[in-house]
């Protein structure tokens, strides 16, 4: 059903994406026709991106000449010809926020869920439903891989995608507001609320994309950025960091290894939505990005709401007991099927970077039917022997009803403010190599492989996110989080630094240790939270920790990347050469180094008790 769903959707997006051509059949004079031997011309000789063309068609009455321009640029501009594509945008944003809102509005608002007669059942509908909202939330992260499309598209410069990439995770700087949703409302109106924010998110920038001259660059520019503020808002603060709380608090003896396995599956997320880009929907050979941007917003909407079903925090009692034999392999189960798409994703892009096949769509489909397969575990339904198992003493005491500190209890403390540091060091050297590849490589001689480095930027971080979960529960008495926590620093130091020589191989190598610093951070700072402060208020203090993420993004996104990028580039819109990200991540690598040396003082602090036991 879910294959049916997307596969609809997938058409709808291909429909938008080449409406254009119904405006040109029904239109007669010689412009349009010259536009559509433009298209032949395209058709007939694919390799030719962006070589000078000039086309001509004769009448009896006049001649009709096209400017020189790239091909990428006269899809876009059949685009935008089309009157009824912002129309369409538009009507789908109104849409959108209906739907959603009445789903919002008649969503369950407790937070606890209610104990079934299966509990077992309940378990794994949480972990898979809790599984495609990520695979929605990780969108965001693929931005990367179509980041020069959106700027040839708004004609716009590398500040003005600066803008728009900081614009992303600009609102975390409100993520408390999240957790307080999360807090008060509970995870079916939290991820509700959500996922209607990132489709209409989407569908602005989408409106921005084929507006064409009927808005100011201005105007578009700030529709975009707007766009994308919605969208990665609530990516991070309304369904990711739901889903990971929920399940946090719903396995208290695994909530390492499920939160790790989410994570992971958000990282890999971005790896398919970047493959689908490339091999679907990218111009010259896929209806561009326009139809790309209206098949995210639909996908996000229609599968956010499908799980609303199976999302709740487990109520006390058996749904909360430590994972058995059979639970192990469930979960193995589940990681075996991540790993599947995550190779493949990076198989693919490794091909394609070489050269060794062209743009295939049935690549991208076979994507989206590997990403299907965890909802074969929807069938689970439990055993007796599961139902009677009793919890552990340690799942116990994190299911009190209200232990922990409040808010601001938290913040009062330095361990809050040493976690926030580390945090705005890992997240922004992260967030600084992965949507920038396309440019950084762009610069160092080798665009082509933007959608390798994305595709291993989410294998290493979904692969590390699933090993330092596990880890981190079985052996927590030989490493412990915090120790996962200093290893990691230290991970982003050296990643930062190598991707500031600017060759390709270090770039590359720069890139896969960010993706395992990035992973690793993001799977043990929900427990780390969780268990630091308990569960009082766990929603507010997570969220006002991720607000790091919008500092980091303002500071290091929006100001520092794109002023040495243009001082580099010399008045040119495009910069080439080493000079334009090396001093940038250089000066990542000592904002790093200052993240390492909070990491080993939290783990000093926090050796033998946490402020949840010294504080409260």
């Amino acid at each position: 059903m879910v294959r049916a769903i997307l596969h609809i959707i997938f058409f709808g997006a291909l429909a938008c994406g080449r409406a254009e051509h119904a405006s040109c059949d029904s239109q007669k004079d010689t412009s349009c026709a010259a536009t559509e031997d433009m298209s032949l011309l395209q058709q007939t000789a694919p390799q030719v991106t962006q070589a000078t063309l000039h086309a001509t068609s004769a009448t009896a009455n006049h001649e009709v000449s096209i400017q020189k321009e790239s091909l990428s640029l006269i899809l876009l501009n059949r685009v935008q010809a089309s009157s009824g594509s912002a129309g369409i945008f538009a009507g789908m944003a109104g849409a959108a926020a209906v739907i959603g809102g009445g789903i919002f509005l008649s969503a369950d608002s407790s937070k606890a869920g209610s104990q079934s007669d299966d509990s077992t059942k309940d378990r794994w509908w949480l972990i898979v439903m809790s599984c495609l909202v990520q695979m929605v939330a990780g969108s965001v992260y693929a931005m990367g891989a179509w980041q020069d499309s959106l700027r040839d598209a708004l004609g716009t410069d590398m500040s003005g995608i600066a803008a728009i990439g900081a614009a992303t995770f600009a609102g975390s700087v409100a993520a408390m507001l999240g957790g307080l949703a999360f807090d008060k409302l509970g995870p079916k109106a939290s991820v509700t609320l959500g996922a209607t924010a990132v489709t209409i998110g989407y569908l602005l920038i989408g409106l921005a994309v084929v507006a064409g001259d009927s808005m100011p660059a201005a105007s578009k520019l700030l529709l975009a950025a707007l766009g994308s503020m919605m969208a990665g808002y609530s990516s991070v603060s309304l369904l990711d960091n739901v889903v990971c709380m929920a399940c946090s608090l719903s396995f208290p003896s695994n909530r390492a290894a499920i939160v790790g396995y989410l994570k992971a599956v958000l990282a890999t997320a971005a790896g398919l939505w970047a493959l689908l880009w490339v091999h679907i929907f990218k111009a010259p050979h896929g209806p561009g990005l326009p139809a790309y941007i209206a098949f995210v917003a639909m996908v996000s909407l229609v599968v956010a709401v499908f799980s609303l079903s199976g999302l709740q925090v487990l109520p006390d009692g058996s749904s909360r007991r430590v994972f058995n034999d059979k639970d192990q392999n469930r979960l193995l189960m589940l990681i075996a099927f991540l790993c599947t798409l995550a190779f493949f994703n990076v198989g693919v892009s490794f091909c394609f970077s070489q050269k060794m096949f062209e743009p295939t769509t049935m690549l991208g489909l076979i994507g989206v039917s590997l990403a299907c397969l965890p909802v074969i575990l929807l069938s689970t339904k439990g055993e007796a022997g599961e139902v009677e198992e009793k919890l552990t003493n340690q799942g116990t005491a994190a299911a009190a009803p209200a232990d922990g500190l409040d808010f601001a209890t938290a913040a009062k403390g330095i361990d809050f403010w040493l976690l926030w540091l580390m945090q705005f060091a890992v997240f922004g050297g992260g967030v600084a190599t992965n949507q920038n590849l396309a440019l950084i490589l762009e610069s160092a001689g080798n665009g082509e492989a933007s959608g390798l480095g994305v595709a291993l930027f989410a294998l290493t971080s979904s692969l590390s996110r699933i090993a330092v979960g596990i880890l981190s529960d079985k052996y927590s008495h030989v490493v412990s989080r915090f120790n996962w926590m200093t290893i990691v620093s230290a991970n982003a130091v050296v990643g930062q630094f190598l991707v500031s020589i600017m060759s390709i191989g270090s770039i590359m190598l720069g890139t896969l240790l960010m993706g395992l610093s990035f992973g690793s951070f993001f799977t043990v700072i929900v427990p780390i939270v969780n268990e630091m402060y308990g569960r009082k208020q766990f929603g507010v203090i997570m969220g006002s920790q991720l607000a790091s993420q919008a500092a980091a993004a303002f500071i290091i996104c929006f100001e520092m990347l794109p002023t040495f990028y243009s001082q580099a580039a010399g008045g040119a819109s495009k910069c080439l050469g080493p000079a334009c990200y090396r001093t940038s991540f250089l000066i990542m690598t000592g904002v790093n180094i200052g993240g390492l040396a909070a990491a080993v003082w939290l783990q000093k602090r926090n050796k033998d008790s946490m402020p949840v036991d010294r504080d409260s």
